[in-house]
Parts: structure tokens; C-alpha cells; sequence
């Protein structure tokens, strides 16, 4: 397949790395040149500097399958789809967005494009951390019903000390796999002897309707999130606070040093406490109780003051705390001083692109942690085998097996599960 990747920012360049490896034909656009070449020189890709929203531009590429628009600016980005579908009748496009109108399904149907809503993915990753309270974070593949979610191990766990093969009672009674260990920065891709320590941070794959019943069977213990403080204003806050503000069990008290964001804030969500400060100062955050909160959400256009209202939310006790932050490369530093949940807008969409991109090719595909990745494989075996001996039929193609996809019912996978020709085998790959 022949891809085009329109804007070569951090989701451009991201996706060109990871489709050029993967053999995928890529082209790379962007008016920038400085932009363009790096990547050009980085990766096995082909550069073309222009304008897209010129035709001629648009002919270099026109050759090309599928077009995967990503430049900063929603309107510039719909209006080359439609330049793609109008004079060229391009089919294959995917479009980043930030307004919602862009993505609502009749714009959609009318233009004929498939959208990306940056919007969306910042806030699920909100209302997933409000949801599960247990997990660092919650990664979910959505064609399946399956959640894989992070947990740190404590030293007063139950599965603390415990090897995996020890859990089969555990499974017994919920089916899940453990498939993937966190230690000392390395990822570990766990068998039955793998022991499991205080402080590992293990990726758990369960069914969605089960995650529940799961953290009562490892007994797992946690409070539910019932205060959310949100500090600063951006893009994202109206619609995080609409979804919070819709969670009848959740207090919500929100924080802002612009009087008329305040206002405008409590006019429209009356079930809101409306705070008019900085988010950094200390007496404030003291005097609003900070260290009872559940979850605190620090999404204002300030990277530095979001890291530092996150990193005083968990000094004066806040059990968790998410921070919108616009470096991806920050993330691995600012989880090393105590914030729970890095919010990366550029590296949910990008995961979310090449998502809607995989199902088209490859199928399924979630990055679940750096150079570990979740994907799944059509089995196209003569004949049945069980998980245990599936290293010779996939080829190296799987380092641990997840589950079994078979039409339209999904297996979460043990040695012995059987798999079919036909069937759909959803694993853990390293890159």
C-alpha cells in the first residue's frame, strides 16, 4: 500500500517512522522544508515539499492509496480531503480534527472522509482515569471488548511475590492474562515462573465487562473517584468538565486564574465549584481540600504549569494525577517524578491514526508501551494447533498470546486454547 502523509509535525513524523518500517510505500508532505527533509533523511520515505492545498502539490502524490491528513489546522486539513475526494475521487482518507462538527457523522457522510478527533481521545484518557482509579492507565481495543490496563504492584498485594502459574485459581474464576511486566524501566514479557515484585507495573488484559470482578478476585484495593479537581483552561476542559460534570457520584471543583473563563465556566456547568486562582498556589490548592481529591486533571495551554499543578496536586496528597503535556519525549521523565498520567494529545492521535489506518491492512494495533505493541493476525494454518505450540506456526511474529478471536467471539488465551485456521490471534509483539 502507497501512503501519503499530509503535515510532517510530531503525528507526521511519528506515523512515517512506524509505516516505513513496516514496509508500507510512504510519502511525506509539508510546506516546511526543514520539516520535510529531517524526516526524508531519518526514514525511508519520500519528501515533497508544497503546499497541499494546491493542486499541484496534490499531483505528486496523486498516485498514492490512502491520504492521512495530520497538519495542525482543522480547516486546512478538511479542506485538502475535499480536494483529494473532488478532483482526484480519492476514497481512502483519514482527516485530523479538533471541533466535533468536523467529525459528526453528517459531515462525514457528506464529504466522505474518515476523521480523527484529538478532542475526543484527550478526554476518553480523562474519563478512563475516573473510571478505573486502579489503573496507571487503560488501553482499550475497541473492535474486541478488551481492556489492557497498568497496574503498579504493592508490597501489601496479593499478587505480590506470586508467580503467574499460581494465579490459575485466580483465572479460574476470571478469565485474564498478564502480558507484559514493567521492572526497573525494562519490559518483561512474562511466562509461568515470572514472579511478580513490589513495584512492577503489570499490563493486564481482561474483558471489559469483567475488569470489576477481576480487581475483586486479585484483590485489588482502591477508592472511587468521587472528587476531581480540574486546573486551567484549554481546548479540552469544556468538554472534560461536560463529561465529569454528567457523573453524578463525582465532586468537581475547578480552577482558573482568568475571571472571565470562571464565569463563562459556571454559566454553563452549574454543578461545577468554580474557583477563581492560580493553579500553583499552594494556600489555594491547601484551602480547597486538595489532598482529599481523587484525580487531578491539570489541562491548561501551559505545559510547565500543568507538570507543576500535577506534581503539587501529589505533595499535598491528591491519590492521582494527569497533566496535559505537548513533548511526547517529556513523558518518560515527568512519570519519573510522581505524575501519575501523562496526557500526550500528539501521541493519542497518532496511536489513534494508525488504528484506523491498521484495520485496513494489518488489522487491530495498539501501542501499549515504547517498543512493545499489541496486534493481531489472521491464522492462515492447514491445520489446528494449541497456544503453547504456536511459536513454529507464527514465526516469531508473537512473543505472548492474548486471545483468540473466532467470528465474533473472542477467547482470552491459556497454553492449551486451540487455535483454528481462520481464526484471529490477538498478541503482544516488541519492536
Amino acid at each position: 500500500m502507497r501512503v501519503a502523509i499530509i503535515g510532517a509535525g510530531v503525528v507526521g513524523s511519528y506515523l512515517a517512522k512506524r509505516l516505513s518500517k513496516e514496509g508500507y510505500e510512504v510519502a511525506v508532505v509539508d510546506v516546511d522544508p526543514s520539516k520535510v527533509e529531517q524526516i526524508a533523511y531519518s526514514y525511508d520515505v519520500l519528501g515533497v515539499t508544497c503546499n497541499a492545498l494546491e493542486v499541484n502539490c496534490l499531483k505528486q502524490v496523486k498516485d498514492f492509496d490512502l491520504f492521512i491528513v495530520v497538519t495542525e489546522n482543522d480547516e486546512k486539513n478538511v479542506s485538502i480531503a475535499v480536494l483529494l475526494r473532488s478532483l482526484f475521487q480519492k476514497k481512502h482518507i483519514i482527516v485530523r480534527v479538533n471541533n466535533k462538527a468536523f467529525s459528526s457523522p453528517p459531515v462525514k457522510e457528506l464529504l466522505g472522509y474518515e476523521t480523527v478527533n484529538v478532542l475526543s481521545e484527550v478526554v476518553t484518557t480523562v474519563v478512563m482515569a475516573v473510571r478505573y482509579p486502579f489503573a496507571l492507565s487503560v488501553s482499550r481495543l475497541e473492535n474486541e471488548g478488551l481492556l489492557i490496563f497498568k497496574y503498579e504492584v504493592k508490597v501489601e498485594d496479593f499478587l505480590a511475590g506470586k508467580r503467574l502459574e499460581e494465579l490459575q485459581e485466580a483465572r479460574r474464576s476470571v478469565e485474564f492474562t498478564v502480558v507484559a511486566v514493567e521492572r526497573e524501566g525494562e519490559i518483561l514479557i512474562p511466562n509461568g515462573k515470572t514472579t511478580l515484585y513490589p513495584g512492577d507495573k503489570i499490563y493486564v488484559a481482561v474483558k471489559e465487562q469483567d475488569v470489576y470482578r477481576l480487581v475483586e478476585t486479585l484483590q485489588i484495593s482502591y477508592t472511587p473517584t468521587r472528587l476531581v479537581f480540574v486546573l486551567g483552561y484549554s481546548r479540552y476542559t469544556d468538554e472534560i468538565l461536560l463529561k465529569l460534570s454528567e457523573t453524578k457520584e463525582v465532586t468537581v471543583k475547578f480552577i482558573s486564574p482568568d475571571l472571565s473563563v470562571c464565569e463563562e465556566i459556571a454559566g454553563k456547568f452549574p454543578n461545577v465549584m468554580v474557583l477563581h486562582g492560580e493553579p500553583t498556589d499552594v494556600e489555594l490548592l491547601k484551602e480547597e481540600e486538595i489532598e482529599k481529591a481523587d484525580l487531578t486533571v491539570a489541562v491548561s495551554d501551559d505545559e510547565e504549569s500543568n507538570v507543576l499543578s500535577a506534581i503539587l496536586a501529589k505533595k499535598f496528597k491528591c491519590k492521582r494525577a494527569c497533566a496535559l503535556i505537548f513533548h511526547p519525549e517529556y513523558e518518560t521523565i515527568i512519570e519519573s517524578i510522581g505524575v501519575d498520567i501523562p496526557i500526550v494529545p500528539r501521541k493519542l492521535i497518532a496511536s489513534k491514526v494508525y488504528r484506523s489506518l491498521s484495520k485496513r491492512a494489518v488489522l487491530e494495533f495498539l501501542e501499549l508501551a515504547e517498543n512493545l505493541d499489541v496486534i493481531e493476525i489472521r491464522v492462515s494454518a492447514e491445520r489446528s494447533f494449541k497456544v503453547k505450540e504456536a511459536k513454529q506456526f507464527l514465526k516469531g511474529e508473537c512473543n505472548l498470546i492474548i486471545a483468540i478471536k473466532r467470528g465474533n467471539t473472542v477467547l482470552l488465551a491459556t497454553g492449551e486454547t486451540v487455535i483454528e485456521p481462520g481464526d484471529t490471534v490477538i498478541c503482544v509483539k516488541r519492536r
